[in-house]
C-alpha cells in the first residue's frame, strides 16, 4: 500500500495549523503564511483546476521559488494533475520544446518571466491556460491567461475537490540532463515522493527555520527542502537571491540548510578571510545567523575538508547522494550516522548492488520511468534497478563512496548536472566547427574545437581569425544560456579527435592533441 503527497500534507496540517509553513520577503517586509492558510489555497487551486478540466493532464511552472509557486505545485500534485517544474533560466527555445514534449496543456508562469508569454503562446498549440503567479490581474491582452488571484477565486463556484490520485499515478515530470545530447523528463509518482520523504532519517522540532535556497524545480530542492519540510512542521523561509543568502541567514536565522557544495565553498572564502583573532563563535553568528546547526549538501561531491572547516564553527555538514531518478535521495549522513568523504548509508528504502563497479539502485523511491522515452528508459531501468552512471563502493561500515562516473555528465560543484552532448550540438551549427568536445575544467565548462579545414581553407582564415570567429560564436551561444551551461573556455585544438574502431570520439583522450597516426 503506497502513500500520497496528500496524506502527508494533510497530516501537517492537522498537527501544525497555526504553525508559520512560509516566510518570504518582500522589500524589507517579512511576510509569512502558516499551513492552514496555505492548505486553503491549495485546496482552491486544486478545486479550480478540477473546474477547468485539466482532470489527468501535465501542467508545467516556469518561475523561481515563491509561496505562489510552490502552493500551485502542490496543488497539482494533489490533485489528480501532473506538475512539470521547468527551469526559468533556459532560453525561451528549451523551455518550448519541453513545455511540448511533456504534452502541457498549462501553465503556471512567474511575472519576472512574462517576456517569455507570446514565444509561448505562438509555439506551444496544446496550451489551453496561462496562469500568472501573482494576485493582481494581468493587464495582458492574450485571452489565454489569467491571474493565480482569479483561479482562487473560481473556486467559490465549486464544491468539488479532485479525487485522490492513486500511489502509483505520475505525480510530477522532472527533467534532467539526458546523455544522448536531449533532456529527459523523469516520472516520478506518488509512492516515489512520499517514500522518499518518511525515509530520509531527519526530524526537528515543528516550527524549526528552514533557509531554502536551491532552484525549486531542481528534486533535491523540491522534495527535501519543501515536502521534507512540510511533513515535519518546520518554517520554510525562501531566499530571494544567491546573492543576498548571507544577508538572508541574519533575516531568517535558519536551524538547517541544503545546499549544493559550491555553495558551501562559497561560504567558506568568507570565513577564511576573517581575522583569526575574532572568536569562531562570533564569526558563526555573522555569517550563519547565530543558530544554524545543520547544512545537509548533495548534487556533487564536497571535499571532506570542509566538512572538519564548518564543524570548528558549530556547523555540521551532512553530505548525501542521490539523482532525479531516484526522488531523489538514494543515501544520506544523519547527525546520528555519519562518516566524513562518504555519501552515507542508504535509506531504508533503497537496495543497492554494484554492477562492474556501478552503483545500481533498486526501491520505492525508484522512478516510473522517462516520459515518452522508452529506449532510455529501457537502458537505465533493468530488471527493476536503477543504473546511476556513477562508479562506487561500500565499505565495511555500509557507508557508500563514489570514486567515479560511467556516463558522459560533467557535475560542477553547484549541483548541476551538464549533458556536454546537449551543448556539442549547439555549437556544432557553425560551420567552422569541424568537432567539438565539451569538458568540465576549473568548476566550468570548455568547448574543444577542431575547425572545420574546408572552411578555414574556402575563408583563407589564420589562426588569430579563426580564433576571433569561434569566440563571436560562442559568445552568441552563451547570452542564451543559464550560467552553468555557459562555455568559460575555448580550446582550439590543432588536430581532429581520436576516435574508436567505431568512428566514435573517444572522450577520455579529448585532451589529447597529437597527430593521429597514419592508417
Amino acid at each position: 500500500m503506497g502513500i500520497l503527497i496528500r496524506d502527508i500534507l494533510e497530516d501537517s496540517v492537522k498537527k501544525f495549523a497555526d504553525i508559520k509553513a512560509v516566510k518570504w520577503l518582500k522589500k524589507k517586509d517579512i511576510l509569512e503564511r502558516s499551513y492552514s492558510e496555505l492548505m486553503d489555497n491549495v485546496i482552491a487551486i486544486r478545486k479550480s483546476l478540477l473546474a477547468e478540466g485539466f482532470k489527468g493532464k501535465h501542467i508545467s511552472m516556469i518561475g523561481t521559488s515563491s509561496v505562489e509557486w510552490i502552493e500551485s505545485y502542490l496543488a497539482i500534485i494533489t490533485g489528480n494533475t501532473v506538475a512539470v517544474p521547468l527551469d526559468a533560466g533556459l532560453p525561451a527555445e528549451d523551455l518550448i520544446d519541453l513545455i511540448n514534449r511533456s504534452d502541457s496543456e498549462a501553465l503556471f508562469l512567474s511575472p519576472k518571466n512574462i517576456s517569455l508569454l507570446e514565444g509561448i503562446l505562438a509555439e506551444c498549440p496544446k496550451l489551453r491556460k496561462v496562469w500568472l503567479l501573482q494576485e493582481e490581474e494581468p493587464d495582458s491582452l492574450y485571452e489565454k491567461t489569467a491571474s493565480l488571484a482569479g483561479l482562487k477565486a473560481a473556486s467559490a463556484n465549486s464544491s468539488t475537490d479532485a479525487d485522490r490520485p492513486a500511489p502509483d499515478d505520475v505525480a510530477t515530470i522532472i527533467f534532467t540532463s539526458g546523455t544522448t545530447g536531449k533532456s529527459k523528463g523523469v516520472m516520478l509518482t506518488q509512492d516515489n515522493l512520499a517514500a522518499n520523504v518518511l525515509s530520509v532519517d531527519y526530524t526537528t522540532e515543528p516550527g524549526s527555520i528552514l533557509l531554502s535556497v536551491l532552484p525549486i524545480h531542481h528534486a533535491f530542492c523540491l522534495v527535501m527542502d519543501w515536502l521534507k519540510g512540510f511533513s515535519l512542521g518546520t518554517t520554510i523561509c525562501i531566499n530571494d537571491s544567491l546573492l543576498h543568502m548571507v544577508k538572508n541567514m541574519g533575516v531568517f536565522k535558519p536551524q538547517v540548510m541544503l545546499m549544493v557544495p559550491m555553495m558551501i565553498e562559497t561560504i567558506y572564502k568568507r570565513l577564511a578571510s576573517v581575522d583569526p583573532a575574532i572568536p569562531k563563535k562570533a564569526v558563526a553568528d555573522n555569517v550563519f545567523g547565530g543558530n544554524l546547526k545543520i547544512i545537509f549538501t548533495g548534487g556533487a561531491h564536497l571535499d571532506p575538508y570542509y566538512i572538519g572547516e564548518f564543524a570548528e564553527y558549530g556547523v555540521e555538514v551532512l553530505e548525501g547522494y542521490g539523482m532525479s531518478e531516484c526522488s531523489p535521495v538514494i543515501s544520506s549522513n544523519t547527525p546520528e550516522t555519519h562518516k566524513a568523504g562518504s555519501i552515507g548509508k542508504p535509506l531504508p528504502n533503497a537496495e543497492i548492488k554494484f554492477e562492474n563497479g556501478e552503483i545500481l539502485v533498486k526501491g520505492s523511491s525508484v522512478m516510473k520511468g522517462y516520459y515518452q522515452m522508452p529506449e532510455e528508459t529501457a537502458e537505465t531501468l533493468k530488471d527493476g534497478w536503477l543504473h546511476t552512471g556513477d562508479k562506487g563502493y561500500m565499505d565495511e561500515d555500509g557507508f557508500l563512496f563514489i570514486n567515479g562516473r560511467v556516463k558522459n555528465l560533467i557535475i560542477l560543484s553547484n549541483g548541476e548536472n551538464i549533458s556536454p552532448e546537449e551543448i556539442e550540438n549547439k555549437l556544432a551549427l557553425d560551420a567552422l566547427v569541424g568537432e567539438v568536445i565539451v569538458t568540465g575544467e576549473d568548476n566550468g565548462l570548455a568547448a574543444r574545437i577542431y575547425p572545420d579545414q574546408d572552411v578555414v581553407a574556402a575563408k583563407g582564415l589564420d589562426e588569430e581569425a579563426i580564433k576571433t570567429a569561434l569566440q563571436a560564436f560562442i559568445d552568441k551561444y552563451n547570452k542564451k544560456q543559464p550560467t552553468y551551461r555557459q562555455i568559460t573556455g575555448l580550446i582550439i585544438r590543432k588536430n581532429p579527435f581520436i576516435r574508436s574502431s567505431t568512428k566514435k570520439i573517444k572522450r577520455q583522450e579529448a585532451l589529447i592533441d597529437e597527430p593521429l597516426p597514419m592508417a
